[in-house]
C-alpha cells in the first residue's frame, strides 16, 4: 500500500493529511470527498495539492 500526502491550504493555514490508498485515483478521490465536506461546513475555499507519496509494507 502506499500513503499519499496531500496539502490544503485554508485561509487559516495548511492542514496536511495523509490517505492510504492502492492507486493515485482511489487516493485522489477519497482527498477530493475530505476537501468537500471540509467547504461545505466551513464554507470557505480550500486548495489541495499533492505533497508526495509514501510507500508502506
Amino acid at each position: 500500500m502506499k500513503e499519499y500526502i496531500f496539502l490544503l491550504e485554508e485561509p487559516v493555514g495548511t492542514r496536511e493529511i495523509k490517505i492510504i490508498a492502492s492507486g493515485m485515483m482511489e487516493a485522489f478521490k477519497k482527498a477530493k470527498e475530505f476537501r468537500k465536506s471540509i467547504v461545505q461546513d466551513t464554507k470557505v475555499k480550500v486548495d489541495m495539492m499533492l505533497k508526495g507519496v509514501r510507500y508502506t509494507d
